[in-house]
């Protein structure tokens, strides 16, 4: 019963209250031309998993196998609080121009780089009158 009430529950919150996604854990690291952002991913497959980034906003998704997801309902749980919902996380950089974009996935996490264009100060002539 506890099982039951606890599904219920929590794909209500789910959908209703996070429109059917799921945030996931990120740290943003600033380096010496830009920026490194590191995702847990974990169970996620790669060919799931969709990046961009636009007006200064790096977004994220992912989903699960649909055959991880039909196995998971298959079985019946004592206790189930692993979440299978789509994943979605956009962070927002602001004003910054980017040169290059890289990502990377491995072992359940995802890593992309984040290259910025470094503004070179042009010498300004002063015209005295």
């Amino acid at each position: 019963m506890r099982n039951e009430l606890y599904n219920f529950l929590n794909d209500f919150n789910n959908v209703y209250f996070d429109g059917g996604y799921k945030s996931f854990p990120v740290d943003v690291v600033e380096v010496n031309d830009g920026y490194q952002v590191i995702c847990e991913m974990p169970g996620v497959l790669k060919e799931n998993i969709s990046a961009s980034f636009n007006d200064g906003i790096l977004s994220i998704r992912g989903k699960y196998d649909k055959e991880v997801l039909n196995k998971n309902k298959e079985k019946k749980y004592l206790i189930h609080e692993r979440n299978y919902q789509k994943l979605k996380r956009d962070i927002n950089f602001g004003d910054i121009k980017v040169c290059d974009l890289a990502a990377k996935f491995e072992n359940g996490l995802l890593t992309i780089t984040i290259k910025t264009v470094q503004e070179e100060s042009k010498p300004k002539m002063i015209t005295i009158e």
